[in-house]
């Protein structure tokens, strides 16, 4: 009878340590849970063009759409993402436009309410299209807006 009574009592003891851990396994898993992520919208419309950004930011990546929709040329749009550091957000952008799709470096800064980066003459560079000249270039300049109920894409 004695026997039973160390057994149960290691038996219970031992359920006891197990079910901490689970629970502080939960616990450290509810915590990861719980980081949030930040959905921001941008547009700049200049006569009849417009461009239009929502980015997803969790953390230090970041996800999300861009659609540069000139009047009367091509449109260009598609999905990014790519890291934030310090007001700089470096992105890859999926470009579709004219039938083909291609992989687009672009540099954002923020900076207020507002988003901007440079775009002009582009070079292929380790498979992706990259600036010419990084500091010169058309400033695509986007305010920030509510977003839409429905994501962009």
């Amino acid at each position: 009878m004695h026997t039973y009574f160390l057994i149960g009592l290691l038996a219970g003891t031992l359920a006891c340590q197990s079910r901490t851990s689970e629970q502080s396994t939960t616990s450290q898993s509810s915590e990861k849970a719980t980081v949030s992520s930040d959905t921001l919208c941008f547009r700049q419309i200049l006569s009849r063009d417009t461009t239009t950004l929502q980015l997803v930011i969790n953390g230090n990546q970041v996800r999300g759409y861009l659609d540069s929709n000139p009047y009367e040329k091509d449109r260009a749009q598609g999905p990014l993402e790519g890291t934030v550091e310090s007001g700089q957000i470096q992105v890859d952008w999926k470009r579709s436009g004219e039938g083909t799709t291609q992989p687009y470096t672009l540099n954002l800064v923020t900076k207020g309410d507002s988003i901007s980066w440079l775009e002009g003459e582009r070079i292929e560079r380790q498979g992706k299209w990259v600036l010419k000249d990084p500091k010169a270039g058309y400033a695509y300049v986007l305010t920030k807006i509510d977003c839409p109920t429905t994501p962009l894409r």
